[in-house]
């Protein structure tokens, strides 16, 4: 149960949380249901550059920055739910590349229960760009409906991305 104490600060009401393990599950348990997909790809493509690592496509391959480091895991093959995807975005993985974009993210033990003191020298995870949490929901929804289970990438699939310089981006696609 939430506990709260109301406030009046400068005439207005406000709320003080009590219980921070609250507010913290809260966080850790978002509504996915808000998410947009338009939105999140625009954090695919350019908040959170995932796109270098995972190529437009989301596969690890279709169009990837070739100075990434290793291919990043294929999401149109991964079995990870939105929660699963959530955390990984939010908390990265530990000893990979794959970084984590929560600001707050190792400096409680939200993420696997570890703190960055808890890594020895040069193992601490990858900090990656900052995301707002709403932009994290989007990222999600835009995975989601566009790349988790998609199997290969199609021409419409890779148009749809690039808009409207899709045709020779995506014109080797165009006979598969």
């Amino acid at each position: 149960m939430l506990q709260a104490l109301k406030l009046v600060a400068f005439g207005a009401p406000a709320l003080l949380c009590l219980n921070s393990t609250v507010l913290a599950e809260f966080i850790a348990n978002p509504d996915f249901t808000q998410g947009d997909a338009e939105k999140g790809k625009q954090v695919y493509q350019r908040v959170g550059v995932c796109v270098n690592c995972h190529g437009w496509a989301g596969d690890g391959q279709a169009g990837r920055n070739p100075m990434a480091h290793a291919a990043a895991a294929n999401l149109r093959e991964t079995e990870l739910d939105a929660q699963a995807l959530y955390d990984t975005i939010r908390c990265g993985i530990p000893g990979t590349q794959m970084p984590y974009h929560d600001g707050v993210s190792y400096k409680d033990d939200r993420c696997y229960d570890l703190v960055m003191s808890d890594f020895d020298a040069g193992q601490a995870p990858v900090k990656g760009k900052t995301f707002r949490e709403k932009q994290m929901i989007d990222l999600i929804a835009y995975l989601e409906e566009y790349i988790v289970g998609h199997g290969k990438p199609t021409y419409e699939e890779c148009t749809h991305y690039y808009d409207t310089s899709a045709a020779k981006a995506c014109s080797y696609l165009e006979d598969k």
